[in-house]
């Protein structure tokens, strides 16, 4: 028995075939009708059914059905669109040719910059590429710790970088993406002379736009002028609450209302409040010396800079190195200024991607305190309306179930890696209905550095090993030299 497939609409196909000649869901096929026509198909779906047996004696045998679709119809001039007056009652399937999967896949980013990810994982020598303006929809990347999640999200970012014009900017809890301004040695890139000498000269142009705040400690800190936080997040971060805490709540406002200009820091708000005699506004102030409120390292102070007095007007990238501040809570704050400043800005409409790692630490299902809340909050906003503002999301995270339903729902992209958990996977298929269950669930067998890509940033739903990234990575695992045999 030979591996057979038919046709019926002229989108889809099914293929019969025995087990011994099964072929891997995801894979390229080429459908020959008897008729002289020739199509590009990949399977997306494979059942093992019975099959009838050769003598009453012997025992049935096993053989696959497969569904896929029909990608493009091959002819002299190249894939051309197969439409629905291609329907067939018979055709041999064999898997594609590289070159013609090659030429496929080619044609689809012809329009638009291609973002080299790496190589097919399922054809050898036929590279892997995104299109760009497919992160214009919203993108969820996930993985297990030791997937390479991470290593990919920095490849994607160099890509970027290179191939587009969009402003970048780097939630980093992790301190993973810190070097991202930093080219490797060229034997580290695996890039002859040349092509690592083009590297260097267009990336350095970059890299002189890219902008990393960091901790207290860092060359540029991380740091926001109290007085330019809005209202909501002034009062979010005092800790009142305009029903909750309607004396002091409103001390506040009294309070701020009172002091010049808007640049005006943690300590002048406390000072105010130590020079009045209101029973409301002291316990506005013992609330904010009870919750250590004014110790915090992210305050910019009399002369020390925020992040918004050093940014240049020309910057390309930024990294906010949220693993470097000294606590969550900081880190909470620093996030929910960060997009209520971005969301603000939203009538510039000029594009820029925002990208979230672990971000369920941003904006998780269940926030922990009342500044998480409101990072949420900005960043459900976001998935929602920030697209027709030119803001768009790459969400990173090991665990889907953990990230707010109302973020994670507005992906259209996903970009899977290893994962274990038969909980998260199902939770993928039910939020990702676009993708093939089937090649979800292949997600359990992924090696380091494997992945699936599928949705607007992808032609068809692609497997794919990861290319050497060109920059340095930032944090790194604990070594396991404890482990090894003494």
């Amino acid at each position: 028995m030979t591996t057979n497939g038919y046709s019926i609409d002229g989108r889809r196909f099914t293929l019969e075939a025995p087990l011994d000649e099964a072929l891997p869901i995801g894979s390229y096929v080429q459908l020959d009708t008897r008729d002289g026509r020739s199509y590009l198909g990949q399977l997306l779906d494979v059942d093992i059914v019975r099959g009838v047996g050769v003598s009453a004696s012997e025992p049935m045998s096993r053989e696959i059905r497969g569904r896929g679709v029909l990608l493009s119809r091959l002819d002299g001039d190249g894939p051309g669109r197969a439409t629905s007056a291609d329907v067939f009652a018979a055709a041999s399937v064999v898997e594609a040719d590289p070159q013609v999967v090659s030429a496929h896949l080619g044609s689809w980013t012809q329009d638009a910059s291609g973002i080299h990810l790496g190589e097919l994982s399922t054809i050898d020598g036929v590279p892997a590429a995104l299109s760009a303006s497919g992160f214009g929809r919203h993108t969820f990347l996930c993985g297990q710790s030791g997937s390479g999640k991470t290593y990919t999200l920095g490849r994607i970012l160099e890509q970027l970088l290179l191939e587009t014009d969009i402003r970048i900017a780097v939630f980093d809890p992790n301190s993973d993406y810190v070097n991202v301004g930093a080219l490797r040695e060229r034997e580290e890139t695996g890039l002859d002379p040349a092509e690592y000498e083009e590297l260097a000269d267009r990336y350095m142009r970059v890299a002189s736009q890219i902008k990393v705040y960091g901790g207290p400690d860092a060359p540029s800190a991380l740091r926001a002028r109290f007085g330019r936080l809005t209202p909501a997040q002034q009062a979010t971060v005092l800790g009142v609450d305009p029903i909750a805490d309607p004396e002091e709540f409103n001390a506040f406002i009294r309070t701020v209302e009172d002091i010049p200009g808007e640049d005006y820091t943690i300590d002048a708000l406390i000072e105010r409040l130590r020079q009045s005699f209101a029973e409301d506004e002291r316990r506005l102030g013992m609330r904010i010396a009870n919750l250590g409120i004014a110790g915090l390292s992210i305050w910019a102070r009399g002369d020390t800079p925020s992040i918004r007095e050093t940014l240049p007007d020309d910057w390309r990238a930024l990294v906010f190195d949220l693993g470097s501040l000294p606590s969550d809570r900081e880190r909470a704050i620093a996030s929910a200024a960060a997009l209520g400043h971005f969301w603000a800005q939203r009538a510039a409409r000029q594009p820029l991607l925002l990208v979230i790692d672990e971000a369920h630490n941003i904006c998780p299902q269940v926030p922990m305190d009342a500044n998480q809340e409101l990072a949420t909050e900005h960043a459900i906003r976001i998935a929602g309306e920030g697209r027709k503002y030119g803001l768009y999301l790459i969400l990173a995270s090991q665990r889907p179930e953990k990230i707010h339903e109302n973020v994670l729902s507005q992906c259209d992209n996903l970009l899977l890696m290893r994962m274990n958990s038969t909980t998260d996977i199902e939770h993928l298929k039910r939020t990702f209905s676009f993708a093939p269950p089937a090649l979800i669930e292949q997600a359990t067998g992924f090696r380091l550095g494997e992945g699936l890509a599928v949705g607007k940033i992808a032609p068809d739903p692609i497997r794919f090993a990861t290319g050497r990234r060109y920059t340095r990575e930032g944090g790194a695992d604990v070594p396991a030299d404890w482990a090894r045999r003494r």
